[in-house]
């Protein structure tokens, strides 16, 4: 009966404590339209390409620290772009195989040979153009993640430096002898508050917490794909959108 007791008793404790640090929905909402704000600043789709999928990793718990403070939670969204010319034309051709087949229904119901045999050459021109648009060069993939309070830090290489301003640096990093690399932005008004003096990245919390629980102190964006189409891209992102969503410490 005492081991039975005190079961319950563990049990009950941790249900308590898992609902003092559980985060309301409007705290999530909150936090996920601070991603869709980032998200947005992006700059919509990069040049030739298009988004294939999106996924958001929101937080459902808060970290309480002492003292009444907390520590930061991380939070983020996850993006992959495609060739936008492969799928325009995959789309295409897939309307056209539907038109194709209503129409030639259509023909075999009224008899009309002299139509279904247009529709026949019509169908394998697009069938042609199809196949071309197939061959042709594709862009590679891209994918991006969007991050909240990462932290962490690296040496700044100054011939790396894409652009910086007040609260912004962009590094990039090429793979030797190719065309494809990663694009870091970084995002932090206090600890790069100065980026042209700084020979090193570190945006670090308060060692002794925060007061907000589910503030947003600093942004890490990571994108892998061809270096030069990322560089282009990331020259139009609206980087006073995302200082916009960092909250004071």
């Amino acid at each position: 009966m005492r081991w039975l007791t005190l079961i319950l008793v563990l049990v009950c404790s941790n249900l308590a404590f898992a609902q003092e640090t559980g985060l309301d929905r409007s705290e999530v909402a909150g936090i996920k339209q601070k991603l869709v704000t980032v998200q947005k600043a992006l700059g919509g789709d990069p040049e030739g390409y298009t988004l294939e999928s999106e996924d958001f990793n929101l937080p459902t718990e808060f970290n309480p620290a002492q003292d009444g403070k907390f520590w930061p939670i991380t939070s983020g969204v996850s993006l992959r772009f495609g060739d936008k010319t492969s799928k325009d034309s995959q789309a295409s051709a897939e309307q056209a195989g539907a038109d194709f087949q209503a129409k030639y229904a259509a023909a075999i119901a009224s008899g009309d040979y002299g139509a279904m045999e247009k529709m026949m050459e019509e169908m394998q021109a697009v069938s042609q153009q199809a196949a071309a648009a197939a061959m042709a060069p594709q862009k590679q993939p891209m994918t991006v993640n969007v991050q909240f309070n990462t932290g962490g830090g690296t040496g700044i290489d100054p011939d790396a430096v894409v652009f910086e301003k007040a609260g912004v640096i962009a590094i990039r990093k090429k793979k030797l002898n190719d065309e494809h690399g990663t694009l870091w932005v970084y995002i932090d008004p206090v600890a790069l508050k100065d980026t042209t003096r700084l020979s090193r990245i570190d945006m670090n919390i308060p060692s002794d917490g925060v007061t907000n629980k589910t503030g947003v102190f600093n942004i890490t964006i990571q994108a892998d794909g061809t270096l030069s189409d990322l560089e282009a891209w990331a020259h139009k992102m609206d980087m006073d959108a995302m200082l916009s969503v960092i909250d004071s410490r």
